[in-house]
């Protein structure tokens, strides 16, 4: 679980590049122990070698365009007329002065991390009043379905308890990491804000006619401050996608050329048969061939490593909005 949270999360790109490669060559190398009659025909014909490696050539060349292509399709969506970033510049300052009045400060911080925990403590801080609204009102019902309305004491005891543990565990991540883009994203996604939607309008909907009016607008400022919380998110998500696919694109690169150097100088060192003898009993051209294949499929390495974190992130935010998608959601009264 470790290691897969790894490579699909918390993992630097390029440690995980490095990992799928490294994991390439070593399951190629032992083909000449395995089989050793097989893959020396195989390897004796140059020819089969050659155009392998030829084929993956095309492919890197080809995937670099690509790549390219998507990556200016990226930043051109940040060229736009002065008038249309005029407006952006505006909806941002309005976000930041509502932030502002909802977590009760004059100035909301501006690093993504330190706002990341003010707008978490506004939560608690209101699921706080909510609970102290409502304490001591309890009905007879013990709330054994949806259609029942239950111990509304215990029902936003559990609120609360499942905030203070999303709000504990967003600032344990916050603090174990280097609170960069990513890393902020990935605190956001272990909040539970759809699962604590669910649960406010339920409540209301099960006790509304029971609610004091502090409770109700208690719900109501929880409500905002969650909606608050995953306006952020999501601007954060945009930010963390323009990143990723900015790196990919300069990581290809930086991988690329050197893997078409070198791959067109193994097609012509095979062609011209340089390559022979062998490395204690293994054939000399099953080591050059794997590491020519290995080194050919470092940009396919590098866009594998970029394209299953970003893949997981737009799986793991599926929920930005009235439903609950991951399995692992808050299940409230249930």
């Amino acid at each position: 679980m470790a290691l897969r949270r790894w490579l699909l999360l918390t993992g630097n790109r390029r440690a995980v590049v490095l990992a799928l490669l490294v994991g390439v060559y070593l399951t190629l190398l032992p083909l000449g122990t395995l089989a050793p009659g097989e893959i020396n025909a195989l390897l004796g014909d140059r020819g089969s070698v050659a155009a392998l490696l030829n084929t993956l050539l095309s492919g890197v060349i080809l995937l670099v365009s690509v790549v390219a292509s998507i990556a200016s399709l990226v930043v051109s969506q940040e060229l736009s007329p002065v008038g249309r970033q005029r407006e952006r510049v505006e909806s941002t300052r309005e976000f930041r002065e509502s932030a502002e009045a909802l977590i009760d400060r004059e100035v909301s911080p501006a690093e993504p991390a330190a706002f990341l925990r003010a707008m978490t403590r506004a939560v608690l801080e209101r699921a706080q009043r909510l609970d102290d609204a409502v304490a001591g009102r309890t009905p007879a019902h013990p709330g054994a379905d949806e259609a029942v309305a239950g111990d509304l004491d215990a029902e936003v005891e559990a609120y609360l308890d499942h905030a203070a543990a999303n709000t504990e565990r967003v600032n344990r991540t916050l603090q174990e990491a280097d609170a960069g883009t990513f890393e902020v994203l990935l605190a956001a996604l272990e909040y539970d804000y759809a699962g604590q939607l669910y649960a406010l309008r339920r409540l209301r909907s099960r006790h509304g006619d029971q609610l004091p009016e502090e409770a109700s607008e208690a719900i109501a400022e929880l409500v905002d401050a969650l909606q608050f919380f995953l306006a952020a998110r999501e601007y954060f998500k945009s930010l963390y996608f323009e990143r990723e696919f900015a790196e990919l694109a300069a990581d290809l690169l930086y991988v690329s050329l050197p893997a078409i150097l070198l791959v067109s100088y193994a097609i012509l060192a095979v062609d011209l048969q340089f390559i022979d003898g062998e490395i204690a009993g293994v054939p000399f051209i099953l080591v050059f061939a794997a590491a020519a294949y290995t080194v050919a499929l470092g940009p396919f390495a590098v866009l594998t490593a970029y394209v299953l974190r970003v893949a997981t992130v737009a799986k793991r935010t599926l929920s930005a909005g009235p439903f609950i998608i991951e399995e692992d959601g808050f299940e409230f009264g249930e």
